[in-house]
């Protein structure tokens, strides 16, 4: 998996995720393997996205090592990896839990976020990454992601334990 922190978006959509692809420089990725420039794309699978515009099927590229044969889905940082929730919702809910809020505006600025979502994401939050962020002295916010990739090898709210790649 390879994750690039890129651009801020306000809608993310298929035409976002393609502009995005447009501005990575293959050659310039590394693989897990520690290759630098072997990477090529390979292949989409789909992924579903839950939007304020709505639930959207997405195609995730996925790239080969030519040295190795290991394949890395390609992210935007704004994707959690294994989540149909993006990132700026999943740290909207862990703000308000903190702050012991209401998750009223949350549902409303996306209405395909529904109470059993904000519980799991609050559980995960809770099992596997308060204290990383405490130990690593990580602050919620804008830079979460690029923290964790670079010190923890995983996007923030990733739960699967395999590693992500960070590209700047």
């Amino acid at each position: 998996m390879i994750t690039s922190i890129s651009h801020k978006i306000k809608y993310f959509t298929q035409k976002t995720y393609n502009q995005f692809l447009d501005t990575i420089q293959f050659h310039r990725l590394s693989c897990s393997c520690g290759s630098s420039g072997c990477l090529i794309k390979h292949a989409y699978y789909e992924r579903r996205v839950k939007t304020p515009d709505g639930c959207i099927t997405i195609r995730i590229l996925r790239v080969i090592c030519k040295c190795c044969g290991k394949t890395h889905a390609v992210f935007p940082e704004w994707i959690v990896p294994y989540s149909q929730i993006l990132l700026k919702d999943h740290l909207k809910i862990i703000q308000t839990h903190l702050s012991q809020g209401s998750f009223e505006q949350v549902m409303m600025s996306n209405l395909y976020i529904d109470e059993s979502n904000i519980r799991y994401i609050i559980r995960q939050y809770l099992r596997y990454w308060k204290e990383r962020i405490t130990a690593f002295a990580l602050v919620l916010g804008d830079t979460i992601s690029f923290h964790c990739l670079k010190t923890l090898k995983r996007q923030f709210m990733q739960i699967k334990c395999i590693q992500n790649i960070l590209s700047v």
